[in-house]
């Protein structure tokens, strides 16, 4: 053994796993373990199937220059079919953590030990891909895509996968494909598959190896905007652009099946935190990418037709510019309005969008648009501008009657004669008095001091709901031990106790958005367990008790709690020697 070794050329989607192994197997050494020493220069690591570290040691100890450490971690790891569903910043981390010498933080900064998928050890291979590498090759190797979460059948010859029962090496050992059929025992992964079942299980497949080859790197971690047009066009979006969560989960089970989702670990448990809820809202957690692939290929009907979809963000009156409605300007139903406002209709709930044109014509109508023709309709004008009220007057010196000044401006007669000259001198006078009249009575109101003023109880049931949320996000927001939100706290804090005590009957605004921060004492817990966890930033690894104790938690907490401090755990961010991160969990 000595500071070199020669790796043998890795084949096309060859593990890097399995290229150790043919090089143990080529340098008769009887040990694992001189290998290892051989390969990465120390004994002091286990050859991982999925995300090996080490690789930088590796690429240099390499005799054989021609393969970079980018190759390796692209070509022959796992990296490709994780690194595009988790944020950019811990994708470049990962890659970094599997170059170094120290991989102890790579799986739970991808989220796998603190995911429901098992990390499983059995390594899988093709009968056609073996008899085919043998003939081509001279030899059998490990394929990557076979050793894939999901992948149980071949995507190129469609068969089903089979493990090797015998010989495997334990833990620490290197498994090699023999040479012969003769020299091993093997089992297929799948037995009595349904026609549908397999025909599903070939397309996950297909699109699993569809995802490792693409060219360019890119990037789906909150691919929520890249699907609301795919789910609208399926009638998956309601009015006010929220997702029809349980229709979408019923639909997905099933295209699916509920067993085939069993055996992929995939159900959608039937609550608001589920997996696939994650999925198509801005993003929180990170969803497992089987489970990306499932909803993609669900829409899309595989990942190849979804990569070719144009990447553009779903609005509900489609993409501008949209046309000015000013019958009067000379861009009329010209598409000159760059931007829209999408607020929305708090009687419908609907969409409505407003479109402002430079010619101070603006406009608004409620969505979504259905077909081209709804870009010429306008809902309500909401200003005219200058260029309408010249033609308005134009229209009358040329001595036109109201109706034929109407048809030329695209009005109703009505408004036509509302905003006449003699229509605005009236609407003026009308202000002005109006102005006078409320200023005599203030002043009025206020000479009575014998008449004691009412209370104006819905402007301070107005005010106070502002000092009551403003209160209530301070105390979250705070840096200082938790306090619970309670009525007492937070009316004490703003000095209006004695008013939530006795009028509440009178503030339903306030009361209406107190109740929305109130805290039950497992949604006190969790978030004092949160500011623990961020307290002891910087621990690795975090340990559970000492987490509970500075949280303040008594026995006897709820499951909720528990799955709050396995949460914060598994996401603690702080891994060595990189600590700049947070660590992902696959959201179950």
């Amino acid at each position: 053994m000595n500071g070199r070794c020669e790796l043998p050329i890795p084949y096309p989607d060859e593990l890097q796993y399995s290229v150790v192994a043919r090089y143990h197997l080529r340098s008769n050494n009887s040990s694992p373990k001189w290998t290892l020493k051989d390969v990465y220069g120390t004994e002091n690591v286990i050859a991982t199937i999925d995300l090996p570290s080490h690789i930088g040691e590796l690429s240099r100890r390499n005799i054989v220059k021609n393969i970079s450490v980018d190759q390796w971690i692209n070509e022959h790891t796992f990296y490709p079919f994780y690194a595009p569903f988790m944020p950019r910043n811990r994708a470049i981390l990962l890659r970094k953590l599997m170059e170094s010498g120290d991989g102890s933080g790579i799986h739970t900064l991808v989220g796998i030990t603190a995911s429901t998928f098992d990390r499983d050890s059995k390594i899988l291979f093709c009968p056609s891909c073996y008899d085919e590498d043998v003939q081509q090759y001279g030899e059998p190797f490990w394929h990557r895509i076979h050793q894939l979460p999901g992948v149980w059948l071949c995507p190129i010859h469609g068969d089903i996968l089979h493990q090797m029962t015998y010989p495997v090496s334990e833990r620490h050992g290197l498994t090699v494909l023999p040479i012969s059929r003769r020299m091993f025992r093997s089992i297929p992964v799948l037995e009595n598959v349904s026609d549908k079942t397999f025909e599903r299980l070939l397309a996950i497949s297909k699109d699993i190896q569809a995802l490792l080859q693409m060219k360019e790197e890119r990037g789906f971690y909150n691919s929520k905007p890249l699907l609301l047009s795919r789910l609208s066009e399926l009638g998956l979006l309601t009015a006010a652009e929220r997702i029809r969560q349980q229709e979408l989960r019923e639909r997905f089970i099933t295209f699916y099946s509920y067993d085939l989702l069993d055996k992929l670990e995939s159900i959608p448990k039937q609550d608001d935190h589920t997996w696939l809820a994650s999925a198509t809202r801005s993003m929180r957690y990170t969803v497992h990418p089987l489970r990306q692939i499932l909803l993609i290929h669900f829409l899309y009907g595989s990942f190849k037709a979804f990569l070719e979809q144009p990447v553009e963000v779903h609005s509900p009156f489609g993409k501008g510019p949209w046309p000015c409605l000013n019958k009067a300007s000379e861009h009329y139903k010209k598409a000159v309005i760059q931007s829209c406002e999408v607020t929305r209709c708090s009687d419908t709930g609907r969409p409505v969008g407003t479109f402002v044109c430079e010619c101070g014509f603006s406009y608004s109508r409620r969505g979504p648009d259905q077909n081209e023709e709804d870009k010429f309709h306008k809902g309500r004008v909401k200003s005219f501008g200058a260029i309408w009220f010249s033609k308005l007057h134009e229209c009358l010196h040329a001595g036109l009657s109201y109706r034929s000044t109407a048809r030329v401006l695209g009005v109703d007669t009505n408004t036509v004669i509302k905003y006449s000259a003699v229509g605005v001198m009236e609407q003026r006078n009308k202000l002005k008095v109006n102005r006078i009249k409320k200023v005599a009575s203030s002043k009025s109101l206020r000479s009575k001091e014998c008449k004691k003023a009412r209370v104006n109880w819905e402007k301070r049931d107005l005010e106070l709901s502002w000092q009551i949320e403003d209160m209530c996000k301070e105390l979250f927001a705070s840096n200082n031990k938790p306090v619970r939100i309670r009525v007492s706290v937070v009316g004490k804090r703003i000095g209006k106790l004695s008013m939530l005590e006795k009028h509440k009957d009178k503030l339903p605004i306030t009361i209406g958005i107190l109740n929305n921060y109130l805290e039950s004492t497992a949604q006190f817990q969790c978030r004092r367990v949160r500011w623990a966890a961020e307290q002891m930033w910087g621990e690795w690894p975090l340990k559970k008790w000492k987490l509970v104790k500075k949280a303040g938690l008594r026995p006897g907490y709820l499951e909720v709690v528990e799955d709050e401090i396995n949460r914060c755990i598994g996401s603690n961010s702080n891994i060595a020697p990189l600590s700049t991160t947070e660590v992902i969990q696959w959201h179950h």
